[in-house]
């Protein structure tokens, strides 16, 4: 990819993030990366081949941060990594809008695939930490929990969701491993 490709997701991204999916077009972008509209079109000739590259480049960064996210040894640092990422409106803004698109269009729903394909190490990772087995039930739980969380922060402020975030995930996985030591 060359640094011009790269110029341009990253507009697209920043004018996903500012004015949703309905401001995303090819103009804009076109204009927030400096260039002329033939000149983004030279490399993404549609909307749908730019909004394909903004879901894979969206995808690539969320897990990158969760993969750093829960790097951390002691399981609390994990937790709170993985909330600094959940409640970071960019990220949340950005990969809500691409649900809309992913309800129409195959390739975005890839990018989807890939989201939860790359994310489930790391949510294996993470429930291991605090002693239980991961399953795919307590996977697919961490899951839409944590994209519970991220909706929530971005509707109510995140850092006034901080705590409550920490509390659910943390209660969360203490609670997979206390009912796997029932069964």
């Amino acid at each position: 990819m060359s640094a011009r490709w790269e110029a341009i997701v990253a507009a697209a991204l920043d004018v996903i993030q500012e004015e949703g999916l309905s401001g995303f077009t090819q103009p804009r972008v076109a204009r927030r990366a400096g260039l002329r509209q033939s000149h983004l079109t030279y490399y993404f000739p549609t909307r749908a081949d730019l909004l394909l590259a903004v879901a894979d480049e969206a995808v690539r960064r969320r897990v990158e941060a969760l993969r750093a996210a829960v790097s951390a040894e002691d399981p609390a640092a994990k937790v709170a990594g993985l909330v600094d990422v959940l409640l970071d409106p960019r990220q949340t803004r950005i990969l809500t809008a691409l649900t809309q698109s992913a309800d129409a269009d195959p390739g975005v729903r890839r990018a989807f695939a890939a989201l939860g394909a790359g994310i489930a190490p790391l949510g294996a990772e993470l429930i291991t930490s605090f002693g239980a087995e991961p399953t795919e039930a307590s996977l697919a739980l961490l899951q839409a929990t944590s994209t519970g969380i991220a909706v929530l922060a971005l509707a109510t402020g995140a850092e006034a969701f901080r705590g409550p975030a920490e509390q659910a995930l943390t209660q969360l996985l203490t609670g997979l491993r206390t009912e796997q030591d029932c069964t």
